[in-house]
């Protein structure tokens, strides 16, 4: 595949309650993983998914306090993803980390200089 690197997608499983202090874990994650200079990250909201406990986590819309499952997706080399996993570690407490191998192909505009 002409163009691709392999490379090494780190997922992150938390529910949407979990917290790193007063803010939201997914947010918290993604800010330390843009300061460490991983490539890129996304969170996603799944709609219903279970856990270490067996208990559904659901996202139901008229619930009083719905706890969605939360996906944290990032794409980078191996040797920085298992970096920061002793950090990502401390931070999540319960959840799971998986690392699968990935081949992609990185899409940039150019950058144009401005007038």
């Amino acid at each position: 595949m002409e163009g691709f690197e392999n490379g090494k997608m780190m997922r992150i499983f938390v529910d949407e309650h979990d917290r790193h202090g007063v803010e939201p874990l997914y947010t918290a994650v993604v800010e330390v993983l843009r300061k460490r200079g991983v490539a890129g990250a996304t969170v996603l909201r799944g709609i219903e998914g279970f856990g270490a406990h067996n208990q559904i986590h659901i996202a139901k819309p008229f619930s009083a306090a719905p706890n969605s499952p939360v996906l944290i997706e990032v794409v980078d080399e191996e040797d920085r993803l298992r970096a920061l996993i002793p950090e990502l570690e401390t931070m999540i407490g319960e959840g799971l980390i998986t690392l699968e191998n990935i081949s992609y192909l990185r899409l940039q505009r150019p950058t144009t200089a401005r007038a």
